[in-house]
């Protein structure tokens, strides 16, 4: 039967969020602790099934150093990142990101900055949790990834130093050092890393204009290319200590900046054509977009132990500034002497200003034996000011858009208070809770001297059921609320420009999504598990976009969807083949249904979609270690949009020098350039055509030294 199961997870993979919470439920490797003359061997685990969660230890993956945390989320198991930055678990968007189990309040371009400039080597686990408890805040339908950063608690003086050279169409760098020293009740730690990220992306956007509805008539056809030139630099840098106060009571402080700037600079080409196929219009177009940002983060937590056992109080207040500037140029130079159009040169100032404001109880109390509760309050206040200012170039003098000149400001409050009950009846673990948070939101619409202003009060339920039948075999069950808010670049209804001729408009009528999720599951030992999934989504987003022949542009923005059904199933396999070789083996099948009226049309054809990832570690000798991990997904939608399928194959190796102190890593991702972001569309009466050349097929040598 083993040789069975083996063979069938071989040949099919796994991706799944099962019960067990053995760690030999994952790839793993070998290390080696001397103590005198005894040897101990442990594994090192890569990826750990736990009750609610799929834990990737990054720090144990050869082909994830010396990237960045956006490269290392988009190798992770189910996880798919897009060409922005945007990120879906089990083929859905609206992700919620915590850093240290910490909510991010960035937008999602500011989250993708943030990503690409956090270096991999400061990475310890990301976690994958896709029915969180009650305790976790109810944001993101999809659920949550947690990216936990490494954090020294050894005593003495502790450290490590990194550095690593990659190349891809550009250069890559990043180096750092971590540093801690803790003696008696006292511990002080800091870190610094700098990154810097070239990058160069091909795209290719094709438009088809129809007469109508019907599609059987063209009207126009615009092609658009850019070859783009991003360079990002970033100094990241935290100091805390910690402190104990008594046996009972620990306090801990620390700051934390992130600063950078990112460059982009695109070269490209606009073509339309007419019914006939003959140039209406030729340009050749040049954009430049330069941001930086400066990020600061304030704050103060601790633990305290009360007599009973078990019992205890964790506090964590948090103050973030953070301010984002982009400065913007756009130009295109009509090549087409039959057709006199002149295009304006624009450029933008952006400037935003974040203010987040966050603090949180949480208290555990055990009941009885095998029985506790946990509860908590957690207040979040947010302000963001956006004052944007847009001109075009003509007659010689530079003049205000008044279009898409606004003052933007965005304020949101969530108070929030949730109970959860955990209790162990034989051999059923059983955890139930519930959550509640309001939400009250104010915009400001300065330019327009409008304010809108909406409140609402919501209730998110869980639970969580597990049998153990026996040592071998055991059951699951779950179920979550959750929601996705609008961002206040999703409600802003001024323009932002990618360029001369497209650029985005939010919606100020757009509202949260809500989501029901449950699933169901079953674990054989830690050779197979499996799961089925179903969530079902009121007032989905997806983006749309609409086109003017008239001038030529684009415009992108989004509405909400009355419904979305999201279905699936996974199954996963760890087996060792041999004493050197290991393969966890992950599968997810899925399938996204959407209902309600996009653009006239009420039809949004379903896919059913297939995620494969084998991952393969490999023991040469003591000191020499190989990873090959291959993933594959075939075509699958995302709202409006359909995504052709892809494939990724990234291969490392590893060598420990220095009697164990240091560590040389070499990995190629992306090894056969095929990990790329191709998306078609055809509603009502455009179709689409969109194809990004990723910068993704990188080879890196790092180094690693433990003080």
């Amino acid at each position: 039967m083993k040789n069975i199961v083996t063979s069938v997870m071989l040949a099919f993979s796994v991706y799944s969020y099962s019960q067990s919470e053995k760690e030999k439920d994952s790839i793993v490797e070998t290390s080696i602790n001397v103590l005198d003359e005894i040897v101990i061997s442990k594994k090192k685990v890569l990826y750990t099934q736990k009750s609610d969660r799929l834990v990737f230890n990054v720090e144990n993956s050869i082909v994830s150093e010396g990237g960045t945390a956006l490269d290392v989320l988009s190798r992770a198991p189910g996880v798919v990142v897009s060409q922005d930055g945007d990120l879906s678990i089990r083929g859905q968007q609206g992700v919620a990101v915590m850093i240290n189990g910490k909510l991010t309040q960035l937008s999602q371009k500011e989250l993708a900055n943030y990503l690409k400039s956090t270096t991999s080597s400061n990475i310890k686990q990301i976690e994958v949790i896709t029915n969180p408890s009650a305790k976790y805040d109810a944001a993101g339908k999809a659920g949550i990834i947690n990216i936990i950063l490494k954090k020294p608690s050894t005593s003495g003086l502790k450290g490590t130093a990194f550095t690593s050279y990659g190349r891809g169409r550009k250069n890559r760098t990043n180096s750092g050092v971590n540093l801690s020293y803790n003696k008696n009740k006292l511990g002080v730690y800091g870190n610094y890393s700098y990154t810097f990220r070239g990058e160069e992306e091909r795209k290719e956007f094709n438009q088809t204009q129809y007469t109508d509805q019907t599609r059987q008539q063209i009207s126009t056809t615009n092609h658009q290319t850019s070859i783009t030139d991003e360079p990002l630099t970033s100094n990241n840098f935290k100091v805390g200590t910690q402190y104990e106060i008594s046996p009972k009571t620990n306090i801990e402080a620390y700051v934390d900046a992130k600063i950078g700037r990112y460059e982009n600079m695109a070269d490209g080409t606009n073509k339309l054509l007419n019914a006939m196929n003959q140039l209406q219009f030729d340009a050749i177009t040049y954009n430049d977009s330069k941001e930086k940002w400066f990020d600061y983060t304030y704050a103060v937590s601790g633990v305290h132990k009360f007599n009973t056992e078990g019992k205890n109080m964790v506090f964590d207040f948090e103050y973030e500034t953070s301010k984002f500037r982009s400065n913007q140029f756009q130009s295109a130079d009509n090549t087409d002497a039959s057709n006199p159009t002149v295009i304006n040169d624009r450029r933008g100032y952006i400037p935003s200003q974040l203010r987040v404001f966050t603090g949180k109880v949480d208290f555990t109390n055990p009941i009885k034996e095998k029985q506790s509760v946990e509860w908590g309050f957690k207040a979040s206040l947010k302000n963001n000011d956006n004052p944007s200012v847009y001109e075009f170039y003509d007659n010689n003098q530079w003049n205000i858009d008044a279009n898409s000149t606004n003052h933007f400001e965005y304020k949101e409050q969530i108070y929030a208070a949730y109970a959860n009950y955990k209790h162990q009846i034989g051999d059923l673990n059983i955890q139930g809770g519930l959550r509640t948070e309001f939400t009250a939101i104010e915009i400001l619409q300065k330019t327009l001297n409008e304010e809108h202003k909406d409140d609402y009060l919501k209730w998110f339920p869980s639970l969580s059921l597990k049998y153990e039948f026996t040592s071998s075999h055991s059951m699951h069950a779950s179920y979550s609320k959750r929601i996705n808010r609008p961002s206040q670049f999703d409600l802003n209804p001024f323009r932002f420009y990618d360029d001369s001729f497209n650029y985005s408009q939010g919606n100020p009528n757009l509202v949260p999504e809500i989501t029901h999720a449950a699933e169901i599951g079953y674990a054989w030992k830690s050779a197979f598990m499996a799961s089925l999934y179903f969530n079902t989504t009121k007032d989905v987003f997806t983006d749309v976009y609409m086109y003017n022949p008239d001038t030529n542009t684009t415009v992108t923005t989004q509405i909400n969807v009355s419904k979305s059904y999201n279905y699936g199933a996974n199954i996963t396999n760890t087996t060792e083949l041999y004493k050197f070789w290991s393969v966890n083996t992950l599968f997810n099948v899925f399938e996204n249904r959407f209902m309600g009226n996009v653009l006239n049309s009420t039809t949004i054809e379903p896919i059913l979609t297939l995620n494969l990832s084998v991952q393969n570690s490999f023991t040469i000798t003591e000191t020499l270690k190989a990873e090959a991990n291959a993933q594959y997904q075939s075509k699958s939608n995302l709202g409006v949009y359909q995504r052709d399928g892809f494939f990724d194959l990234s291969i490392g190796v590893s060598k420990q020098v220095f009697a164990g102190k240091g560590t040389f890593k070499l990995n190629f991702t992306d090894v056969l350039n095929t990990n790329n972001f191709y998306i078609n569309s055809v509603v009502a009466q455009t179709a689409i055509n969109k194809r990004y050349d990723l910068d993704n097929r990188i080879a890196t040598l790092a180094f690693t030294y433990r003080i």
